[in-house]
């Protein structure tokens, strides 16, 4: 049978939701989850660790303790430095230092056992198992069909809020433990997973999930002080969750438009769209950061983007781009 390894990395306790959502949608059918946190957060700031803490303080990790393995590490991430413009390369680097440090103990582990794949995953991506009985046979026929060890899995996104949806797909990559075994370098792991996130096509269901960002406002401005991605101000964020896009930063030169990946919505959660838990439970876990009228707000905020002109001018170089990808 096949054997499922996740592997992924915990920052701080506004985490604890979505945790515990990746061991119950995970359920049986995950064989180890192998958790990287680190004494320092990726913008270089000493915050120490806080994941056993957290595992052994709720009883609902209970039934998954005993397949948990943790690694705790002290690694003193360089402050990014905004003086340069390869601001997210350094960031994401030490993203990648820290995840690979799971690596040795996945391949010395499983490496002889050629039916173990290793989810490289987040915190708050989770694999749904749980939501209907024939979840894992599914994925089990895609791995049979996966190229070189590795196949991306395309993965639905929450942001802010368990029934907010962002308008776009992007993967999560599962390979072999024989591929990550050839992975080299302090960031090789690391690699594995940021070199195959990227856009995807949607497969005919959905088995990963994730709920970025779901927490309590002070947490999000928390955490968007600490990941890899600097240059986002309290006000920038805020913003956000008024208007229900993704973030834009001065710092970056980004401003919002119309294309269709900039914007979340708000969506009733279906058995199609979400797993199983997640409706069951959407009460108790809401956030609630979304500015009820989201939509209202973004015609008093940026009112250039329903003009007529701008509409106009939107499209014409939207079908310039498919034409142009047409013909290469």
């Amino acid at each position: 049978m096949t054997k499922i390894i996740d592997t992924f990395l915990f920052s701080e306790p506004h985490e604890k939701e979505a945790l515990l959502i990746k061991f119950i949608l995970g359920g049986s059918f995950v064989t180890e989850w192998v958790i990287v946190e680190n004494e320092y957060t990726f913008q270089g700031e000493y915050k120490g660790v806080f994941a056993q803490q957290v595992l052994d303080s709720d009883e609902r990790f209970a039934p998954f303790r005993d397949r948990l393995h943790l690694i705790s590490a002290s690694l003193q991430h360089p402050p990014i430095d905004y003086t340069r413009k390869d601001i997210d390369t350094q960031g994401m680097d030490s993203e990648r230092r820290q995840r690979s440090l799971a690596q040795k103990y996945i391949v010395d582990k499983y490496g002889h056992e050629p039916d173990t794949w290793v989810l490289l995953s987040d915190a708050d991506e989770a694999i749904d198992f749980d939501s209907f009985p024939d979840n894992f046979s599914f994925l089990e026929n895609k791995l049979s069909s996966a190229n070189d060890g590795l196949l991306q899995i395309p993965r639905r996104r929450f942001w802010y809020d368990y029934d907010n949806l962002w308008n776009a797909v992007r993967a999560t990559p599962i390979v072999t433990v024989q591929r990550l075994a050839q992975a080299t370098g302090d960031m090789g792991m690391g690699l594995l997973r940021s070199d195959y996130i990227g856009a995807v096509l949607e497969w005919e269901r959905t088995l990963v999930f994730e709920y970025s960002y779901c927490y309590d406002l002070e947490s999000i401005l928390r955490k968007y002080r600490t990941f890899p991605h600097g240059g986002y101000s309290d006000a920038e964020i805020i913003q956000t969750t008024r208007c229900n896009h993704i973030p834009m930063s001065a710092f970056r030169n980004k401003v919002i438009d119309l294309h269709k990946d900039l914007w979340m919505e708000k969506v009733v959660l279906t058995p199609a769209n979400s797993p199983r838990y997640v409706r069951e439970h959407l009460t108790q876990i809401q956030t609630h950061v979304i500015d009820q009228n989201y939509v209202s707000n973004r015609k008093t905020d940026y009112p250039h983007l329903y003009s007529i002109s701008h509409r106009v001018s939107f499209g014409v170089k939207q079908l310039g781009k498919k034409i142009l990808q047409t013909f290469k």
